[in-house]
């Protein structure tokens, strides 16, 4: 059996999913498309603070490390 590897964005987003109680990230697409603000991570290995943050959200302040680092699922999946 070969082991998958995820991208970091990819294992990022199956963070959010898992967090937010969604079983796929379709599930939480659907619920995203009616909200004006959407879950956000943090890229920063190490911390995986989640927050709701603007949809397009790119550069957002991450609380946990400090960092410019919150980035949106909807900017992570290419979706904006």
């Amino acid at each position: 059996m070969s082991d998958i590897v995820l991208s970091a964005k990819s294992a990022k987003l199956m963070m959010v999913c898992e967090a937010e109680g969604f079983a796929t990230i379709d599930d939480l697409f659907v619920l995203l498309a009616a909200d004006n603000l959407c879950p956000a991570i943090c890229m920063t290995e190490g911390c995986d603070r989640i927050e709701r943050l603007e949809s397009d959200q790119e550069e957002g302040y991450c609380e946990g490390c400090g960092g410019n680092t919150m980035v949106s699922v909807l900017v992570l999946a290419g979706l904006i």
